[in-house]
């Protein structure tokens, strides 16, 4: 007997735990299922996940330490990153976003994942969202500690060499203040 397929949709967090949905169950619910991650598309995520890191902390070199995240989706086809500014971003400036996401790239550096206490975090310097609500032990995301550490609970790369070539595709404004950068998939490693 051959198995049925559901797509299960992005997860939810709630009350701490991990959360799948679907709108469909199968006619006989009482039989095993088997749950299984689609091992292509994760990496892909995961490309784009590390990369927006490194974009957010290159946005924030270029344009200003007042840049700061404002939402993102990262699916296995395209990364888009709201931030926030307060003007278009010129080609020039995308151009030297790129060039050092790029080079963070060609640097192969170790993405190192620790969990913390959320106080041992902000005192690294990890950038917190605004607005993300955060227990008392944080995960810690680093990328090259000069650079990039971040709270964060996704999924990333070992090295940042996964990533491969970073191009921006497209950039313009959504909101008043925010701007929308979006990259498309890439070839990694993983």
């Amino acid at each position: 007997m051959g198995r049925k397929r559901y797509w299960l949709p992005t997860p939810k967090k709630e009350n701490d735990l991990i959360i799948h949905f679907t709108d469909q169950l199968p006619a006989q619910i009482e039989l095993e299922v088997l749950a299984s991650v689609n091992a292509e598309e994760r990496a892909r995520i995961t490309y784009n996940h590390t990369a927006t890191h490194l974009l957010h902390a290159a946005l924030k070199q270029v344009l200003g330490a007042h840049v700061n995240q404002k939402g993102s989706m990262v699916s296995p086809e395209v990364l888009r990153f709201d931030v926030s500014h307060f003007a278009k971003i010129t080609d020039e400036e995308m151009k030297q976003v790129e060039n050092i996401v790029n080079q963070k790239v060609r640097e192969n550096h170790p993405v190192v994942i620790k969990e913390m206490p959320k106080e041992e975090a902000m005192k690294l310097g990890a950038m917190a969202l605004f607005g993300e609500k955060y227990g008392d032990t944080v995960r810690v995301v680093t990328v090259d500690p000069a650079f990039s550490i971040e709270l964060c609970g996704g999924t990333h790369v070992p090295q940042t060499g996964c990533i491969g070539l970073f191009i921006i595709t497209s950039e313009g404004a959504v909101a008043a203040g925010v701007r929308r950068i979006e990259s498309p998939h890439r070839a990694g490693c993983l």
